[in-house]
């Protein structure tokens, strides 16, 4: 069904392209995406070997997506088996692409996590002034960030993220995965609980 495309080859952990990745019936698709994906486009909340993983294909200006936050951090903070992995899908504007690339370009400086935890805990709607208030607090060097967003190694790793996002059946943010199974939707704290093991 889709055309994959060429990806640059550091997009992955091994020489496996990305046709052979998903033509693989002995992995789940949930942990295909990871493999098909570089470590900066990884932002993930709790420990690296939990039991569970929970991944959100999410856009900086869903409001429901800003709604679910708190309660995957709260969900991981309750448990030491989940871990949850937040993936770019900016489907929204042309501003939540550059948003996206921007917190990818964060993760090149290990400030993904501080960027990205930011840009959902700001009150009101994403200004300058609080972006910029972002930047600072998570010590992150503005000028090189504002290099790297141009880069089209940034951008392509925004673009596979969204193309394994409609890959999976995401129509819109959040999408997430729960282990393997698939929900498009915003979903309550007690609603994502009965779904883990």
């Amino acid at each position: 069904m889709f055309i994959f495309l060429l990806i640059p080859t550091h997009a992955f952990s091994n020489d496996m392209t990305l046709q052979e990745l998903f033509f693989d019936d002995s992995k789940p698709y949930h942990l295909k995406i990871l493999e098909a994906l570089p470590e900066s486009a990884i932002i993930q909340y709790g420990p690296k070997d939990a039991e569970n993983t929970i991944i959100e294909f999410m856009d900086y200006f869903c409001g429901y997506c800003k709604k679910i936050h708190p309660e995957l951090i709260s969900l991981t903070e309750k448990r030491d088996d989940t871990r949850v992995i937040f993936l770019q899908h900016p489907i929204l504007s042309e501003s939540s692409k550059v948003i996206a690339a921007m917190v990818v370009a964060a993760n090149l400086q290990n400030k993904g996590w501080e960027m990205h935890h930011g840009l959902f805990s700001i009150q009101g709607s994403l200004t300058q002034k609080k972006l910029d208030e972002i930047i600072i607090k998570s010590e992150i060097n503005k000028t090189k960030l504002m290099i790297d967003i141009g880069k089209d190694e940034i951008n392509n790793i925004v673009k596979l993220s969204s193309f394994l996002a409609m890959g999976s059946g995401a129509r819109g943010t959040p999408a997430l995965f729960i282990n393997e199974e698939f929900v498009g939707g915003y979903l309550p704290l007690d609603k994502l609980e009965r779904i883990l093991k």
